[in-house]
């Protein structure tokens, strides 16, 4: 079979590898339909990220589960699935508390698409194994187009994660978000705005990020971060920038939590006596990946949100090569499945 390699900045190629098999009861192996990059792959394309190929790139797809093993209860045959970006083993106290982004059982930050992390594979490829699939797989809602939610695993509930609970607990908060990473900015702009916030504020320096930034209901600042941005008691920092960082962390509001997702890779002084005068919540992570999946998804599904203005491009996958060395906002990559849906439970 095939999967799509990541060589170099801006080169990237099929590489013939053994098919996976199931090794396990709780193993199913499935077939991606739908897959985008992540904005760590976009930096990784772009020569921004610490990662030197070869590797399997991707982990970010929807799929359909071809075989599944005789532990497996909850999915058969032909089920479209979300496949969660991370490796779990579903019984670890990390796992069952919430956090299998975590998990003890397997080698720290254990995932698909990344090198030095076990040899999991990536999601631009023919098929992968799911180890304990009841645990690590999501159904798609049905009637649910799979390339409008390629990316479910990771970038779209991320989005989730940073606002949604937040404007639950704080009800017409106000948000800011410092763009400029990829499409986890938007998402969050675009569920920020759907949850009730009284404003969101969006900043970046990309005119067609600001555009989409517009269109989910922010109002968009372009131009270089300044210092301050006003005060915000909800912030999302997914820029990429330390400058973006440094005005985020200055422009919280006192208790507020200001959220940080990946690309800073070098070490940022954080203006650590004002944040402590204000008392900020400062969380940088991977977010929590596979308990935000079905939530993410229902808020599509229900039509609450569409995050089709955040795909740059839909191709057959057999491009995969060509287009995501081309590292637009958010490419997906697309092919029919091959077995029929399977009659209702």
């Amino acid at each position: 079979m095939r999967e799509l390699v990541f060589l170099s900045p801006g080169k990237l190629e099929w590489r013939d590898v053994a098919e996976p098999e199931l090794q396990q009861a709780g193993d199913a192996i499935v077939r991606p339909v739908a897959a985008t990059t992540c904005d760590l792959d976009r930096l990784i394309v772009r020569g921004e990220a610490p990662f030197a190929g070869p590797f399997a790139i991707g982990h970010e797809c929807v799929a359909e589960v071809v075989e599944v093993g005789e532990g497996v209860t909850r999915f058969r045959r032909g089920d479209l699935v979300v496949v969660n970006w991370h490796i779990s083993c579903a019984h670890c106290d990390h796992c069952t508390g919430g956090r299998p982004n975590a998990c003890r059982s397997h080698p720290p930050g254990a995932m698909y698409g990344l090198p030095g992390l076990g040899d999991w594979g990536g999601t631009f490829s023919d098929l992968l194994r799911v180890v304990q699939a009841d645990f690590a797989l999501t159904p798609v809602p049905e009637g649910v187009d799979p390339a409008l939610v390629a990316s479910a695993a990771d970038n779209l509930p991320f989005g989730w994660e940073f606002t949604v609970p937040h404007l639950e607990q704080s009800p017409g908060a106000d948000v800011l978000v410092m763009g400029g990473c990829g499409s986890i900015a938007l998402y969050a702009v675009m569920f920020a705005s759907a949850a009730g916030a009284s404003r969101v504020q969006y900043h970046d320096t990309d005119r067609s990020r600001l555009v989409i930034a517009e269109s989910f209901g922010a109002h968009a600042v372009e131009g270089p971060p300044p210092r301050r941005a006003g005060e915000f008691p909800i912030i999302i920092d997914a820029s990429a920038d330390q400058a973006a960082l440094l005005c985020a962390l200055r422009s919280v509001a006192p208790e507020g939590i200001v959220s940080s997702v990946g690309g800073h890779f070098g070490d940022v002084a954080l203006p650590l006596f004002e944040m402590y005068r204000r008392g900020v919540r400062f969380y940088t992570g991977r977010g929590r990946g596979g308990p935000n999946v079905a939530a993410a998804l229902a808020w599509v599904a229900d039509g609450r949100v569409n995050p089709a203005p955040v795909i740059s491009c839909i191709a057959p996958f057999d491009e995969a090569p060509s287009v995501v060395a081309e590292a637009s906002l958010k490419p997906v990559l697309i092919r029919p499945r091959t077995m029929k849906t399977p009659p209702a439970r």
